[in-house]
């Protein structure tokens, strides 16, 4: 399943030259997560709530082109593997159709503060 998110690039998260700081690429990244698990009828500020978070474990951006403000990107998120421990999450940034970034980030769960396995009822309603 995927999910897509569609925004404007704001002042706030550029440079001096308007082009966006490759650090911002993480915030929307987490944001396209956020909606993903929306998508799958999960608030994250419920699980939260409960002591479940996913920690980013592992990251790679891959930058094709550079963003600008005033922008309107397209994000498409996308879980790629997971199983009862971890999740691997895929992006691809779009500007007008064209690839501006790739990303893979893993997370495990962790519940309580603890690295656990999700339940089965939590499982099912992740789709893994």
């Amino acid at each position: 399943m995927k999910s897509e998110l569609n925004f404007c690039v704001r002042y706030a998260e550029t440079d001096q030259m308007g082009v966006a700081n490759h650090a911002r690429y993480l915030d929307w990244f987490s944001e396209g997560r956020v909606e993903w698990l929306k998508k799958k009828g999960i608030l994250y500020s419920e699980w939260e709530k409960n002591g479940i978070v996913l920690p980013v474990i592992d990251l790679s951006v891959r930058y094709h082109q550079s963003v600008r403000f005033q922008e309107n990107l397209h994000l498409i998120t996308e879980l790629k593997k997971g199983n009862r421990r971890e999740l691997q999450f895929e992006y691809s940034l779009l500007r007008d159709g064209v690839l501006c970034a790739k990303a893979v980030t893993r997370h495990f769960f962790l519940i309580d503060g603890k690295v656990s396995r999700l339940s089965e009822e939590l499982s099912m309603q992740v789709g893994i």
